[in-house]
């Protein structure tokens, strides 16, 4: 594992250090390039590395492959810069951040890869540039505010996630996913990397199933090069993570595959599940149970690692399950991104709805506004939807982050008047996706572990591409050809399984915890020196009685809890960070 920072200005030495130290994962001692005005960072344990090659500095963190998925090293990089410039980053594949100092052109170039499995963020100021993996390295810079971006979190109250391009931190913004930013004396340029969205039509040529299953078993198979490494697979209930398990046998026959599932309890559909797939398997398999009273523990270091919060309660349960597999395997792989790929949420569903049923796009829009305004629906049909899914009553709306309630985000719906609005989904989420993948990462490598996720492979992101939208989801299935493909190498009941989202049980024990954290975070007595969360939205929703919560309501009160933690973790301790100690911070506890 590894993590890089820099700073390209002028820097004392001890401060470059700190920055060093702040980084989380890597190896014990922290190694300093310098080149010019650039001072490269590097904790590194394996699969990084930092070298001066003629006029560049450069950095790599991740796992880095060419397009063919043989292994690259930042000395391979730094050839394929020399010799291409920012367009080297199109023969590149793999999970990585790239940060390249261009003494000759003067800008320091920030890179990563299509889904953002490798973190990278950056801040910048007058005659000073700063980036990191993890931006708890940029906290010790006292050029950086501790003012957080309001619309940003307002974004993050109702969907789960900071925006595109955003974090919780006004100055502080992530390298957006399958780009590189070019930093010089101007404003920062913004340049896409291959598989660009815009050089694609919509589809309209068929693919087959083999051609699916060849393009994944070429993913995994260039992720699955070191014959010596322990490999684990996290494996849910679904078919993505089931594929993937089954091509991980193919490549090691003569070893005994590991499997990890994480869920709340025996009847949990993604424990059921997973145990059936890992006995059909023939796998070595490991099952975590995390109880609602485990948040309390799980919740201040998850927030910990992922730094901006998201994920729902899905996200503390991921943490667990990459402890439990940490001493077991080396590096876990997962079946992420193929819902994204392949139409396989319930959000490609409302669209495929909301396109090819006629009228059913405009109440699809009814009931999501209702959601989120706490209002009912205007016309009489939305309405009766209303009130036979939900009752007879408003639904609450979301928390809001100051008097400034605007949120950066677009509408899933929005793509439903489109022709090929899957296609057109799929090519909005590669120009402007989240962070949610980074904090996959950063969950297993807290543990020592190597995450691969062979979904967000570049050929199988151009595959994707040229997909027909009906060949995704269809009146019967989502991720159709998906399912196909996997039907070549597994049986029926794994591939035609139903799809779970991975949560708790809104019951009572579940509404006890929120409870518990409400009066932890948000009581008079424990509030802390800084306020985001409004707490008048935050009490609107807390339950009267015994009453369990209605999912909506522990989603909001979730994402309020979570960014009252995230305020505590970070704002409130930020003069540690800009402290001597500030190496030896740690979680706080609730």
């Amino acid at each position: 594992m590894s993590s890089m920072c820099g700073f390209v200005g002028r820097i004392d030495g001890p401060l470059m250090n700190r920055m060093g130290r702040l980084l989380p994962q890597g190896g014990p001692e922290v190694r300093i390039l310098e080149y010019g005005l650039a001072h490269f960072a590097m904790r590194a344990s394996s699969h990084g590395g930092v070298e001066r090659s003629g006029n560049t500095l450069i950095a790599c963190t991740g796992h880095l492959l060419s397009v063919e998925g043989l292994p690259l090293s930042v000395h391979d990089v730094a050839e394929g810069y020399r010799r291409k410039g920012i367009r080297c980053f199109d023969d590149l594949d793999g999970h990585y951040s790239i940060a390249v100092w261009d003494a000759s052109l003067h800008c320091l170039v920030l890179a990563r890869d299509p889904f953002g499995v490798m973190p990278l963020v950056f801040a910048q100021g007058e005659g000073w540039t700063a980036f990191a993996t993890h931006y708890k390295a940029l906290l010790a810079l006292s050029q950086i505010s501790s003012e957080p971006d309001l619309p940003a979190i307002n974004t993050f109250f109702y969907n789960g996630w900071a925006p595109p391009g955003r974090t919780f931190f006004k100055d502080i913004r992530p390298v957006l996913p399958g780009s590189a930013v070019v930093v010089g004396a101007k404003e920062p340029k913004i340049v896409r990397t291959k598989p660009r969205p815009c050089d694609y039509e919509v589809p309209s040529e068929p693919v087959t199933p083999k051609d699916v299953l060849e393009a994944v078993e070429r993913s995994v198979s260039s992720y699955a090069q070191d014959a010596t490494a322990r490999v684990g697979m996290s494996l849910s209930g679904g078919v993505d993570s089931a594929l993937i398990a089954a091509l991980l046998r193919k490549c090691f026959p003569r070893t005994r595959l590991c499997t990890f599932t994480v869920g709340h309890g025996e009847s949990d559909p993604d424990i059921v599940g997973a145990r059936q797939t890992a006995s059909i398997l023939g796998t070595s398999h490991h099952e975590f149970i995390v109880r609602p009273k485990d948040l309390i523990e799980l919740l201040p270091t998850t927030v910990w690692c992922l730094e901006d919060p998201g994920g729902y309660d899905e996200f503390p349960q991921l943490y667990a399950l990459a402890r439990g597999a940490a001493g077991k395997v080396d590096t876990l792989f997962s079946g992420n991104m193929c819902d994204t790929l392949f139409a396989g949420m319930p959000a490609h569903r409302r669209l495929w709805l909301g396109r090819y049923v006629p009228g059913a796009g405009r109440i699809l829009r009814e009931l999501r506004s209702a959601e989120l305004s706490g209002t009912l629906p205007s016309s009489w049909i939305a309405r009766a939807v209303f009130y036979a899914t939900n009752g007879r009553h408003p639904l609450p709306a979301p928390c809001s982050a100051g008097s400034d309630q605007s949120r950066l985000a677009v509408e899933e719906m929005a793509f439903a008047d489109e022709d090929a609005p899957l296609f057109r989904m799929l090519c909005s989420a590669l120009t402007s996706w989240d962070n949610r993948m980074a904090g996959q990462e950063v969950l297993a490598a807290e543990f020592g572990l190597k995450s691969c996720m062979p979904y967000a492979s570049k050929h199988l992101i151009d595959l994707a591409l040229r997909i027909p939208d009906d060949q995704k989801v269809g009146p019967r299935q989502v991720k159709a050809i998906l399912r196909k493909a996997a039907e070549l190498v597994l049986p029926r009941v794994v591939t035609h399984r139903k799809k779970y989202i991975q949560q708790f049980p809104y019951d009572a024990e579940m509404a006890d915890v929120i409870d518990h954290l409400y009066s932890r975070l948000f009581a008079p007595s424990k509030q802390g020196r800084v306020s985001v969360v409004d707490l008048a939205d935050v009490q609107r929703l807390l339950r009267r009685g015994k009453r369990s919560y209605k999912p909506v309501e522990v989603r909001w009160l979730w994402n309020a809890i979570t960014a009252e933690v995230w305020v505590r973790q970070f704002i409130d301790r930020r003069e540690a960070f800009l402290g001597e100690e500030s190496a030896d911070i740690e979680p706080i506890s609730l």
